[in-house]
C-alpha cells in the first residue's frame, strides 16, 4: 500500500504526495529535511527475494551513473518489515506523452529536443559492461520546463548482454541476447508514437501477421523520407538489421548520411 502524505522515512524524507503509481513501484515527491531539497523516493511494492534483488540492482545501476540527462541517485535503504526505497533527483516536468498532447512539434524539432536521450543512451551503452535500459517509452522520458529530456525508470535495466524480455511502448521482444540495439528499437517506437500519436504495431503482431508498419508520411506530410527510413530501419525485427549504435541512428534521423 502506498505511503500516506506526511510520512517520514528514516527521520529524513518527508513524503509530500504520490507522484506516480505502477504495478511494481510507487514514486513520491518528498522533501529531504537534511538537505532542504525536493527529491523523488521510489518504493518497491513487490515482495519476494527476486523482486527485492531486482530493485537493489536498479539502485546499483543508477548510483554508478553520472549524466546530465539521467536522474542522480542519492540514497538507498531498507526498512525492515516495511520495504525498499531509492532516493533520487526529482525531475519536474511532463512525460513526453503529456507534452506532445499539448504541443505539436515538427519532426525535426522533436528529434532535436530528444537529443539528450540519445546522448544518455550513448553514455549508458559505453559503460563497462554496457547498461541497457530496456524500457524506453513515452512515459519514461520526462521533459523539464526548459524542455531538457531525462530518461527515467531503470527497473528493467541490465548490464551487458542478458537473456531477457524487452518491454517497450506496446512492444514485446524476446531476445536470446538483449543488447544496445534493443534500446534503439524502443526509442524508435517511442519517436514513432510521439509523431503519429499512436504506437507502431507490436513485434508479436508483426511477426505473426507479417503486417507492415503504417507509413508515417501518410499520417504527417511534414515527415521527411530520411526520418521515416531511419525509424523503420531501427524498428527492424532482426537486431542486426538496425543501426550499429545509437549515434548512427541519431545521425540518420538528422539526415547526416
Amino acid at each position: 500500500m502506498p505511503l500516506d502524505p506526511g510520512t517520514t522515512l528514516l527521520g529524513r524524507y518527508l513524503i509530500r504526495r504520490l507522484h506516480k503509481l505502477g504495478a511494481s513501484g510507487a514514486v513520491y515527491l518528498a522533501l529531504d529535511n537534511q538537505m532542504g531539497v525536493r527529491v523523488a523516493v521510489k518504493e518497491n511494492l513487490l515482495s519476494g527475494l527476486e523482486h527485492e534483488r531486482q530493485f537493489h540492482r536498479e539502485a546499483s545501476i543508477l548510483a554508478s551513473l553520472r549524466h546530465p540527462n539521467l536522474p542522480r541517485v542519492t540514497d538507498f535503504f531498507v526498512i525492515e518489515s516495511q520495504g525498499q526505497y531509492l532516493v533520487m533527483d526529482f525531475v519536474e516536468g511532463k512525460t513526453s506523452a503529456e507534452w506532445i498532447a499539448d504541443y505539436s512539434p515538427s519532426p525535426d524539432e522533436l528529434i532535436s529536443i530528444l537529443e539528450g536521450v540519445f546522448k544518455a543512451l550513448a553514455y549508458l551503452h559505453s559503460r563497462t559492461p554496457p547498461v541497457v535500459h530496456r524500457d524506453i517509452e513515452p512515459s519514461n522520458i520526462i521533459l523539464n520546463p526548459a524542455l531538457v529530456p531525462f530518461l527515467v525508470d531503470f527497473g528493467f535495466a541490465a548490464f551487458g548482454k542478458e537473456r531477457a524480455t524487452l518491454v517497450t511502448s506496446g512492444n514485446v521482444l524476446v531476445s536470446p541476447g538483449t543488447d544496445a540495439r534493443s534500446d534503439q528499437y524502443s526509442l524508435a517506437a517511442t519517436i514513432y508514437a510521439l509523431l503519429a500519436r499512436t504506437p507502431p504495431p507490436d513485434s508479436i503482431h508483426r511477426l505473426t501477421s507479417e503486417a507492415p508498419i503504417p507509413s508515417l508520411r501518410m499520417v504527417r506530410d511534414d515527415v521527411s523520407r530520411h526520418i521515416e527510413e531511419a525509424l523503420f530501419r531501427a524498428l527492424s525485427l532482426e537486431p542486426h538489421d538496425r543501426y550499429s549504435d545509437i549515434d548512427a541512428f541519431r545521425r540518420a534521423l538528422r539526415g547526416e548520411f
